[in-house]
């Protein structure tokens, strides 16, 4: 294939990607105030190790769940109501939560990177409500020799805001591996909670990302994420939270190398996919995987960097 026809063929999958990109944000306009009730576990974001002193960036997050997890009953308030093994009522999940994400992040030193962010959620049916602040981090580990591989440390507190909430700590590592267009990132992190409505137990949670770059500031990718209550006394795989879907990515992707613009000689940050400022936009669709995972969400993270 030629290098015209190659250009051509690249130029057609990135316009056919934005058409989707179209079709989603269609979606997202018509289908949020008309999607069933369904459980929420917050908005679906990707850490990268890639640190850089002085820059900064503004996110906007979004997620919105579709379905009611297979099993769950709603009592006459509309409430999805879980009982125990005595009968009564575990906990219960309000209708949909629609859940939101405003942060502020920026790079304090070449090694650390600092997160505020406010999580606000919506019930269906009700205003929205300040849910928690968190103050997140992200150490990059010594560099590894020019390569593939990059590493760092991620460790965040959460400060529930209301009465329904309760306060947290997080942690664990983040890593990335990127071999010529592709790009893997991982993030298996653990939750301990504390203070008022804590829960026994360490908590994990994972999320990853493989990604494609089809052309400059378009890739595709696919992205997965999970939960498990408490890794000591683990539920079984059907009570467990695991999703995975497409994503489309507008922009450069954060930690991803930058192949149009490598060349001998630049610094490791740029070969890890530094900092390159500008808007930039993430939009997909996670299935359920469990009975225990509403069947789809809709993530529309939106970013920019100044």
């Amino acid at each position: 294939m030629s290098l015209s026809e190659k250009q051509g063929l690249g130029g057609g999958m990135a316009r056919a990607g934005r058409g989707c990109l179209q079709m989603l944000l269609g979606l997202l306009v018509v289908n949020t105030s008309q999607v069933p009730t369904a459980q929420a576990h917050g908005v679906f974001h990707i850490f990268t190790p890639v640190v850089e002193k002085g820059e900064w960036g503004a996110e906007a997050l979004s997620a919105f769940q579709f379905g009611v997890p297979a099993g769950d009953a709603h009592d006459d308030d509309g409430l999805i109501d879980h009982e125990d093994e005595s009968g009564t009522d575990g906990h219960a999940h309000d209708a949909l939560k629609r859940a939101h994400e405003f942060a502020i992040h920026g790079g304090i030193t070449s090694f650390w990177m600092a997160k505020v962010a406010l999580s606000a959620e919506k019930i269906e049916g009700e205003s929205y409500d300040l849910s928690s602040v968190s103050f997140e981090n992200v150490f990059r580990l010594p560099e590894a020799s020019r390569g593939p591989l990059d590493w760092g440390w991620y460790t965040a507190v959460g400060i529930g805001t209301n009465s329904e909430e309760t306060n947290a700590v997080e942690f664990g590592p983040v890593v990335s591996l990127s071999s010529g267009l592709m790009t893997l990132t991982l993030n298996p992190f653990f939750e301990k909670t504390f203070g008022r409505n804590r829960e026994d137990g360490i908590a994990f949670s994972y999320g990853w990302r493989a990604t494609y770059e089809i052309e400059e500031n378009f890739s595709v990718g696919v992205e997965g994420y999970g939960e498990v209550a408490d890794i000591g006394n683990a539920p079984g795989a059907s009570e467990q939270i695991h999703r995975i879907g497409p994503v489309l990515y507008l922009g450069h992707v954060h930690g991803n190398p930058s192949h149009h613009d490598m060349h001998e000689g630049e610094h490791h940050g740029d070969e890890h996919g530094g900092h390159e400022g500008g808007l930039h936009a993430e939009v997909g669709v996670l299935f359920g995987l469990t009975q225990a995972t509403p069947d789809a969400a809709l993530k529309v993270n939106l970013g920019l960097d100044f």
